[in-house]
């Protein structure tokens, strides 16, 4: 009987990490589907169009938890089974000084960084449960690690 194909979910997949993941493992993996997710949908068109591997794109923003809900229930059959979930999305706003921060600006990185993660892998992990296999990975960054100045919530939330 032959494998099936692996499917890999990569949110934020507009740019930078998310992109360059797709390309890779479009390239090096035998039989991989992929979903796609991004906020920019002539982007994930765009790489939709370069890879040579079967791909579904998903509009979404990372912080509207009803659509991610919708989006993967509402997966075509061939993307159902998600193999590998790799949080990619993020984002990083101001530099300024954590006493004079926008309040929208904290709120939308722990939307994005922290909430985002959390209600896709709700979505998507139980279906790995059921199967007994499955893998997820978060994406931090080094700010988590070393942080720059002006990059106290992101760094906080990566």
């Amino acid at each position: 009987m032959a494998e099936r194909a692996k499917t890999i979910l990569i949110t934020g997949a507009t740019s930078g990490f998310g992109a360059a993941m797709a390309r890779v493992f479009a390239e090096k993996i035998p039989k991989v589907r992929l979903i796609l997710t991004g906020r920019r949908a002539a982007r994930l068109e765009d790489l939709k169009d370069r890879l040579n591997v079967p791909v579904h794109t998903l509009v979404q923003d990372i912080t509207e938890t009803r659509q991610i809900k919708a989006d993967i229930e509402g997966l075509p059959d061939d993307f159902k089974n998600i193999d590998c979930l790799i949080n990619n999305a993020g984002l990083a706003l101001g530099a300024d000084t954590f006493d004079t921060m926008k309040d929208s600006d904290i709120d939308r990185m722990i939307d994005v960084n922290i909430k985002g993660l959390v209600h896709m892998t709700r979505e998507v992990l139980p279906g790995m449960i059921e199967r007994g296999s499955g893998y997820v990975i978060n994406l931090g960054s080094v700010a988590g690690n070393y942080v720059y100045q002006g990059g106290n919530i992101y760094a906080g939330t990566k």
